[in-house]
């Protein structure tokens, strides 16, 4: 594989990431959701590019906990090339994701997603925060945290902007 590195997304990565995005998940469509994150303020936009390539990317989007001053950042969607899969990209761009985090003194990240996947790379099942809205019993594994500082919150319910304030995601 050609050198990996991350950077901040630009606007010009837009189009090549919104492209990604159907490669990566033909079974969903994650354009709408992702073209409103790329230009959210609370969203901390990272492309993974392997030689000249964008070859994935991780959306963190900051928000808040009811009951706790913490901050937290809900990561997704996170997506990785067909072509790049199953190399380290997707756990290289979660390393980098706390990384710049932590960094701006947020202290978890919270993840809906695979739980065999999310469990590998330091995500613990969440019981003490709650989603912004109910999940299907069969997702509630999929609700994870990973502490960045011994600020997490410990109990709550996450806050989301308005990207994320659809029921729909959630269900």
């Amino acid at each position: 594989m050609d050198a990996t590195r991350i950077t901040i997304s630009t606007p010009e990565d837009q189009d090549a990431l919104l492209a990604l995005y159907p490669r990566a998940f033909p079974e969903e469509d994650l354009t709408g959701l992702v073209a409103a994150l790329l230009s959210h303020p609370d969203v901390l936009s990272l492309t993974a590019w392997t030689g000249l390539s964008i070859a994935g990317h991780a959306a963190l989007t900051r928000c808040s906990v009811t009951e706790s001053d913490a901050r937290v950042a809900l990561l997704g969607p996170l997506c990785v090339a067909p072509e790049a899969q199953r190399q380290g990209l997707g756990r290289a761009l979660i390393e980098e994701a706390a990384h710049q985090l932590e960094a701006e003194g947020v202290s978890a990240m919270l993840v809906l997603g695979d739980p065999d996947y999310y469990a590998l790379r330091g995500f613990d099942q969440v019981s003490p925060i709650e989603p912004p809205y109910p999940l299907k019993p069969e997702w509630r594994d999929a609700w994870r945290m990973r502490t960045l500082s011994p600020q997490a919150p410990e109990r709550g319910t996450l806050q989301v902007p308005a990207p994320w304030a659809d029921p729909a995601l959630w269900s």
